[in-house]
C-alpha cells in the first residue's frame, strides 16, 4: 500500500493524498472484514500464534515467515500479520486459517520450530460470539504495531 510519502512524491496534493490514503485504508478494513467473517463460518477455524525462541533473534524476518506460510500450508484459507508484543516489543505472529478437517497440531508445530506455536480453536457458530470475535482479531490486525497483512490465495 502507497504511504502518504509516496502519494506527495508522485505529485499529489497533499488533501487528495490524504483522501486517496483513506479511501486505500477502507478498502482494505472492509476486504479483511468479510474474508474473516467467510472464514469464521468455517467449521475447522482457529487463531494461531507463532513465536520465535530466543536463539533464532538472529534469523531474518522472510525465514520465519516462510517456514510459517509452509505449516499452514494445508489450510484452506489464512490471514497472517506480524505483531511486536507491547511489553518486551517482540516480533511473533498471528493466523487465522481455516482447515477442510480438523487440524493436525503435530504437523505445524514439526514444520515451524522457531519457537513456539499456540493453537485457539474456534468452535462457536454463535453468532455473537463469532461477531466478537471478528472485531477482536479485526483490531488487532489493524493496530500501531503490526506489520503487513499475509493473505492466502483461497
Amino acid at each position: 500500500m502507497k504511504t502518504l510519502k509516496d502519494r506527495l512524491h508522485e505529485g499529489q496534493h497533499i488533501q487528495k493524498a490524504i483522501n486517496n490514503l483513506n479511501k486505500c485504508y477502507k478498502k482494505r478494513d472492509s476486504r479483511l472484514k468479510k474474508r474473516l467473517e467467510r472464514m469464521l463460518k468455517n467449521e475447522n477455524t482457529y487463531f494461531i500464534t507463532f513465536t520465535i525462541a530466543p536463539k533464532y533473534y538472529h534469523l531474518k524476518y522472510n525465514t520465519f515467515l516462510r517456514k510459517i506460510k509452509e505449516a499452514l500450508g494445508s489450510a484452506s484459507g489464512w490471514v497472517l500479520n506480524s505483531d511486536y508484543g507491547d511489553s518486551n516489543e517482540r516480533l511473533h505472529f498471528h493466523a487465522v486459517s481455516t482447515f477442510n478437517d480438523q487440524l493436525d497440531y503435530n504437523i505445524v508445530n514439526s514444520i515451524y520450530q522457531y519457537g513456539s506455536v499456540d493453537f485457539k480453536p474456534i468452535f462457536s457458530n454463535n453468532e455473537k460470539a463469532l461477531r466478537e470475535y471478528l472485531i477482536k482479531t479485526f483490531n488487532h490486525t489493524i493496530k500501531q504495531t503490526v506489520g503487513k497483512i499475509y493473505y492466502s490465495r483461497s
